[in-house]
């Protein structure tokens, strides 16, 4: 028997370097670990509350701040006065004063009178009445006489060496033209001017008659034209749009007539039927939307929808009621940039309104009734004139009347739609567009994305998976594996310039036999493997294990080439060879070729790899008891795969799905470049979405920093970050359950 080797022996000094050494090594791990993990948490609330931060100017109320409240200079009777303005830059408010037949103009800084013109067409006559366009500073003046006088307000504006700016009023008289009438006097006008520069008006007057017209700078102009017979009833208001063909004349008798001038000059398109008097009229920008202010103190907008969808000419239908005045409306001042507009009543109550989002911004009280209003035209503030003779400057901080919770998520009915919808249409090229910020398309467009690329992806990856762990041969597996997660490092950029150039258009010419081999592919992979479980037990054993799969590729690409060789006789049996016009008229869905189908291959092709990778593991860290367990049991390959692996491996490929639908929810390029990109409500797969994502890359760049849209996308980014962090919690939650039930399996 050999001598045993004496043990070496180790010096206590060293032992306690080297213990010290791990210690102090342990600790610095710890201390960084410790200090990442919060790190990451602390970064990724500070983005949280950043993006959270930038929202919440949406939902901030108005603001007004009283500058001065003084008597109008010049001292004039309420009565005399017939128009307020304002210039845009909020240096002079003007007025019309009937009793001297002159426009006054007050220096703001000053409050005090610094010009004064007079009407050299009045000829003797004097002024009955006089509106005020809200924007370009029209005035259109009616006479004691009977006619009407054209009149634009100038503002000269100049700038010394220290850039400290002068503005210097002017008066242009543009027009003088004579109603074809008993020489009654003008009781109300109203008008617009076109781009065109053409002016278009209608005059009531005292008589009860009702004269259109049209007039152009420098040109002899159309005679003003009758509209039907004299009113039994007093007109209360009218109103006309700038295309010089829709009227509405308000009466005292409860009544609002709708003319379609060029239709029917003769006899109103409607008559309707009002519960009050209507005491104020006029149009919301774009001439579109019609407000009406009553007697008993309602605010309402209305505008034309079809009543069938052959209807040409819409009749008008009550849209929103807003906030009641406590008494009668006595003026209506549209703005002249956006929807919104000033309403004031006999009891001095001022309010501002906002039409599209329905939202009361404002509301102030004057001394005395309201008499008349001026809405600045870079809407930052009031003039308000009341029946005292008072006039009271108000400061307005109103960023963002357009936005509020119905807007972003609820059906709004907008201007020019017959019901209300979600529509996304953040932009447009006038002033008089309608902004529609509605985030449920985006939404449903962000879980529709991800829903087919879902479909596509997870029977592919998690099938893959689990062949290629159970059933693969190992050699093949090492290759096979490796190759798919090379797929996740192809740019999804790349990837939506095939789908969106290659993909979608060969798709549109084979839609019919690709939806067809969904069908035949399966069947044909069954019928190989049918048939190859018939074939001898030699001849089968013949086959290396694990490489069946290769038998089985001439099957697919048999079913393939069955489903592309049907495709054009099944649609020519059942699509009358139009596929695309059928789904129109049976679905009533619009084809498109960059549609979900498309989005489904490419998004799928994108996030497979993904599910694949942490599927595979998942099935391939199943213990191996388990599945000898189940053979000893007398189970096959396959059902030990389908009721013992997949069971057990359930919470891994949980979380192989959860972070496919991230990786989804999240895709920008894809979706960007491979669908049509229209932010639309639909579930249909024949045509495209547009997610959150995408929407923010593309409209980003036109966003003006800290404007509505630019906030509104940061909604956009609060509510996928928000989606994600739930469908995060959710799938933690589901997946700690999964696996507390499967480990003691």
């Amino acid at each position: 028997m050999l001598p045993s080797s004496p043990t070496p022996s180790v010096s206590p000094l060293v032992s306690r370097k080297v213990s010290a050494r791990v210690k102090l090594v342990d600790r610095t791990a710890d201390w960084f670990i410790r200090v990442g993990g919060m790190g990451i948490i602390a970064i990724v609330l500070l983005i949280f509350f950043f993006i959270g931060y930038e929202t919440l100017p949406l939902f901030r109320p108005a603001r007004q701040t009283p500058v001065f409240t003084v008597p109008l200079g010049g001292q004039p009777q309420m009565r005399d006065v017939l128009a307020l303005g304002v210039d845009e830059y909020e240096s002079h408010v003007y007025y019309v004063d009937a009793a001297q037949g002159s426009v006054r103009f007050m220096d703001v800084a000053t409050r005090r009178i610094d010009a004064e013109f007079p009407l050299k067409m009045l000829r003797g006559a004097t002024l009955t009445a006089a509106y005020r366009t809200p924007a370009r500073d029209k005035l259109l003046l009616g006479t004691s006489d009977g006619h009407l006088l054209v009149v634009e307000i100038r503002f000269n504006v100049t700038y010394d060496e220290r850039t400290q700016r002068t503005v210097k009023p002017g008066l242009n008289e543009l027009a003088r033209i004579a109603l074809p009438a008993d020489g009654a006097p003008v009781a109300r006008v109203h008008g617009r001017q076109n781009s065109n520069g053409d002016y278009f008006y209608a005059v009531a007057t005292a008589a009860g008659r009702v004269f259109t017209g049209k007039f152009a700078e420098g040109e002899p102009g159309d005679d003003p034209r009758p509209v039907g017979e004299a009113f039994a009833e007093r007109i209360t208001a009218l109103t006309l749009d700038y295309e010089g063909n829709r009227l509405f004349v308000a009466t005292e008798g409860r009544r609002l007539h709708q003319y379609y001038l060029e239709e029917d000059r003769d006899a109103p398109f409607r008559v309707y039927d009002l519960p009050a008097t209507v005491t104020a009229l006029d149009y919301v920008i774009g001439d579109v939307a019609l407000l009406l202010g009553f007697d008993n103190g309602a605010v309402e907008q209305w505008f034309g929808v079809r009543e069938k969808e052959t209807d040409v000419l819409k009749p008008m239908r009550r849209i929103r009621e807003f906030e009641p005045l406590p008494a009668a409306v006595t003026r209506l001042q549209p703005s002249a940039r956006d929807k919104g507009f000033v309403a004031g009543a006999a009891d001095g109550t001022l309010r501002l309104y906002f039409t599209t989002s329905g939202r009361t911004l404002l509301t102030d009280r004057l001394a005395g009734g309201v008499h008349s209003v001026a809405y600045a035209p870079k809407l930052t503030a009031l003039f308000s004139l009341d029946t005292h003779g008072a006039l009271r400057y108000t400061a307005v901080d109103n960023p963002h009347p357009e936005i509020s919770a119905a807007v972003l998520f609820g059906r709004v009915h907008y201007e020019g739609y017959d019901a209300p919808d979600y529509i996304w249409q953040s932009t447009g090229g006038t002033d008089d567009f309608e902004a529609k910020f509605s985030l449920v398309p985006l939404i449903i467009g962000t879980l529709k994305g991800a829903f087919y690329g879902l479909l596509f992806a997870i029977p592919i990856a998690v099938l893959a998976a689990l062949y290629t762990s159970q059933f693969m041969a190992p050699r093949l597996r090492a290759f096979v594996k490796p190759t798919v997660e090379i797929m996740a490092a192809l740019p999804s950029v790349v990837i939506g310039f095939l789908a969106g150039l290659w993909l979608a258009p060969l798709l549109e010419d084979i839609m019919v036999g690709t939806l067809l081999a969904v069908l035949l592919i399966p069947l044909f992979v069954v019928a190989g493997g049918a048939g190859w479980s018939l074939l001898p037990r030699p001849v089968r054993r013949s086959v290396p294990f694990g490489t069946e799969l290769f038998l089985l590729l001439p099957f697919v690409a048999l079913g393939w080439a069955a489903a592309q060789s049907l495709g054009p006789h099944l649609d020519a049996w059942f699509f009358n060879g139009n596929y695309k016009q059928w789904v129109f008229d049976h679905l009533g869905e619009q084809f498109q070729q960059r549609n979900s189908i498309v989005i489904g291959i490419a998004m799928g092709f994108a996030v497979i790899p993904i599910i694949f990778t942490i599927s595979e593991d998942a099935f391939t860290n199943v213990p191996q008891a388990f599945k000898s367990a189940s053979y000893a049991l007398g189970a096959s390959r396959w059902q030990t795969a389908w009721r013992v692996i997949l069971p057990t491996a359930s919470p891994g490929v949980f979380s192989a799905v959860m972070i496919g639908f991230g990786r989804a929810v999240g895709e920008t390029m894809i979706v960007l470049m491979a669908t049509g990109n229209t932010p639309i409500l639909s579930f249909s797969p024949f045509n495209g979405m547009r997610t959150l994502s995408a929407n923010i890359a593309v409209e980003i760049p036109e966003a003006p920093a800290d404007g509505t849209l630019y906030r509104v996308l940061f909604v956009a980014a609060l509510l996928l970050f928000l989606l994600t962090f739930c469908v995060n919690t959710v799938a933690e939650v589901v997946r700690q359950r999964l696996r507390e039930k499967y480990q003691a399996v």
